[in-house]
């Protein structure tokens, strides 16, 4: 009797698991990230690879970025800009004669 950890799942079903396209679980497979067996012409992979790849991607994904509450400001205020910083116009230094219309 196969139990669920040695179940072989299809692409579709990985697919569906991960709500990613089948093309995404076969460009993981083809990249090596995915190990799985050719049966005829469709791939089928062990459950238990899926859920190493799942431990994979969580162990990622814990990085302090991803911790971070987006709602939360971390500044209160917007950039200031510098007292120094005038504005000049695109044609301040530009050579005030036009030049001549061409025949």
């Amino acid at each position: 009797m196969i139990t669920r950890q040695q179940q072989l799942l299809t692409v579709p079903q990985i697919a569906e698991q991960f709500q990613v396209t089948a093309q995404t679980i076969r460009n993981w497979i083809d990249g090596g990230a995915l190990p799985a067996v050719r049966v005829g012409r469709a791939f089928r992979v062990r459950s238990e690879d899926v859920n190493a790849l799942l431990e994979r991607a969580s162990a990622e994904s814990r990085s302090l970025a991803t911790r971070r509450d987006v709602w939360t400001p971390t500044t209160t205020s917007l950039p200031r800009r510098s007292a120094q910083r005038t504005l000049r116009s695109v044609w301040e230094g530009a050579d005030p004669e036009l030049p001549a219309k061409r025949r």
